[in-house]
Parts: structure tokens; C-alpha cells; sequence
């Protein structure tokens, strides 16, 4: 598929920018990138090279593509990549939704801060999985019906706009997880995996994206606030709102990964099985912001990187 020059009228980059080892201009952007990670803490992983640059020549032979940022530091890395191979060929999206968590909102706008240095453009895209009630009655295949209206965005614009893929950036670890429901609804849709296509796992790329000076590459995992809120119950805005603001409250107190899972009157806190015994000295502050934000009751418990379930299990 060909690719034209998209329109100009994009939204104003931040100009946050992340500090990133400086390049010399005699080497290809593809060179540099290569360099970077046999000269990190990536160097000592030869498979993890050697697989970073079967990437540099995925993402070359895209030729152009929208990339779905998520914010996350799996398509942040990618971003990074693409970025200066592709140039302004490389158009990254993010959902404007509230099913995403404002940090995610902030790393992605650092992530694309960064990439606009190459060329690459970014485009906050309105979603409305909300809307659908597949997706707001919460069943276990929600996940499926969300990436339809964010992959099938993306796939319109690319379209509309002559770029050649779509791409994400799932990677090997994900695809050996059985409960990503989004994952069908990118075959669908055609949205490649450059990262997962090059056998990169979650291990190696957060060492890469440490070679390659991106920062927050040891972020903890993230999740869209819909995942707080158990399967079979109604997600609404002002619930997400409400997690988000729970957590963010909950982020202030200096727990670095913490989950507020909603059962309607009562909060279940996760955070690191390390944070568990500084959660409870904090009790106090912790019950105080939450029965602020309209909880009754709450329980903490260690997070083990799974959704709200179907119960309380307090």
C-alpha cells in the first residue's frame, strides 16, 4: 500500500522528552539502534540481541504504519524503534478513553514526545467501547470487543491515510497466555505484532528498552481500569473515574504497583507482596481516601497480575 504525507493537523507533542543516549549522525538509524543494544545491559543476552535486530528489519519492512500506543512500555519500545527507522511514516495513536488510566495517558505522551524527534507523529483517538454493550456488560470476552473499536480506529485511519499496517505491541510472553481475548480481535483485524514476530520476550525487551536510554523500561505492568471491576458487572465512566482516582490517591502515598479492584461498596487493594506490611501502616490514609471516593469497607491483598475476577474473595 502506498503511503501519502497525512494531513498537519495533529494535537500539540509535549515537550517532555526522554534522555536517551546521543547518536552520531554517520551511522543509519538502524545501525545506532543496533549498537545501543550490543552495547547495554542487553549485550550479554545474545539471543536477545540477535532477536532486536530481526525487529529493526520487521518494523524496515513495514514501510510505513499506525502504531497503537498504548502508553505501556511494550508499545512505548516499540515507538522507539519504529520512530527512527520509519520517520514520519509512523503515525502512533492513543485512545481517548476513560477505560485509560492517566498515567498510561502521561507515558504515552512522553513516549510520542520523544518519537516526534524523528518525525513520527502522534493523535489521541477518540474511542467508544462504552458505548457497546458487549463491551459495558463486562463478560469475559470483553477485552475482544474493546480492541475491535481501538484496533478497527486504527485500521481506518491507516486506511484513509495510506499507511501500510497496523501494528502493536504484544509480545512473545503475551502470545503464550491464553486469556487474551484482544489477541483474536488483532488476527481479525490484520494488526501485526513486530515484537512477538521477532520472538522478544517481556524480559528481553525491558533490558533492550534499558540499552536504548528509554526510560521507565522497568515501569510496572499496567491494565485498563476495566479490569478493576468484576466480570458480569456494569462498567460505567464515573466507575472508572472512580478506580482511577483511588489509585491515584494510593500512587501519592508511594505504592509504586497497586490495584483498586471495585465490588460496589467494597475496595479490594492489591499491591506488591513486599508494599503488603506498609499498606497496613497506612491503613489509616488508605480507608480515609477511599470512603472519600464512596467505599464502605475495604481488604488489602498481594497483587498476582489478574483482574477483579468475579467476587470479592476478600
Amino acid at each position: 500500500m502506498p503511503y501519502r504525507r497525512p494531513p498537519t493537523d495533529r494535537l500539540q507533542l509535549p515537550v517532555e522528552t526522554v534522555t536517551r543516549p546521543a547518536r552520531t549522525t554517520a551511522s543509519s538509524p538502524r545501525r545506532t539502534l543496533l549498537e545501543l543494544a550490543r552495547s547495554g545491559p542487553a549485550a550479554g543476552d545474545l539471543v536477545a540481541v540477535e532477536r532486536f535486530e530481526h525487529l529493526l528489519e520487521i518494523v524496515e519492512g513495514l514501510g510505513s504504519c499506525v502504531l497503537a500506543l498504548s502508553g505501556g512500555i511494550d508499545s512505548s519500545f516499540l515507538l522507539a524503534v519504529a520512530s527512527p527507522l520509519l520517520g514520519e511514516r509512523c503515525l502512533a495513536i492513543t485512545g481517548d478513553s476513560a477505560a485509560v488510566p492517566a498515567w498510561d495517558r502521561t507515558d504515552a505522551a512522553v513516549a510520542a514526545g520523544e518519537a516526534s524527534r524523528h518525525g513520527a507523529r502522534w493523535r489521541m483517538v477518540p474511542t467508544k467501547e462504552l458505548d457497546d454493550p458487549r463491551y459495558a456488560h463486562n463478560p469475559r470476552s470483553r477485552c475482544y470487543f474493546c480492541k475491535l473499536e481501538v484496533y478497527g480506529a486504527a485500521s481506518a485511519i491507516a486506511t484513509a491515510e495510506d499507511y501500510a499496517w497496523v501494528i502493536d505491541g504484544t509480545n512473545a510472553s503475551d502470545t503464550e497466555r491464553h486469556d487474551r481475548p484482544g489477541m483474536t480481535a488483532a488476527a481479525e483485524l490484520r494488526v501485526r505484532s513486530p515484537l512477538a514476530e521477532a520472538g522478544i520476550t517481556k524480559d528481553q525487551l525491558r533490558d533492550l528498552a534499558r540499552s536504548l536510554g528509554i526510560e521507565g523500561w522497568d515501569r510496572p505492568a499496567s491494565a485498563c481500569l476495566a479490569s478493576r471491576i468484576p466480570f458480569g458487572e456494569l462498567i460505567t465512566a464515573d466507575r472508572l473515574r472512580r478506580v482511577e482516582a483511588a489509585e491515584l490517591a494510593l500512587r501519592a502515598l508511594g505504592f509504586r504497583q497497586v490495584r483498586v479492584r471495585d465490588f460496589g461498596s467494597h475496595a479490594r487493594v492489591e499491591v506488591e507482596t513486599d508494599e503488603l506490611l506498609a499498606l497496613e501502616c497506612r491503613s489509616v490514609d488508605v480507608q480515609t481516601r477511599l470512603f472519600e471516593l464512596g467505599f464502605e469497607s475495604w481488604s488489602s491483598a498481594a497483587y498476582v497480575g489478574t483482574g477483579a475476577g468475579d467476587s470479592p474473595n476478600a
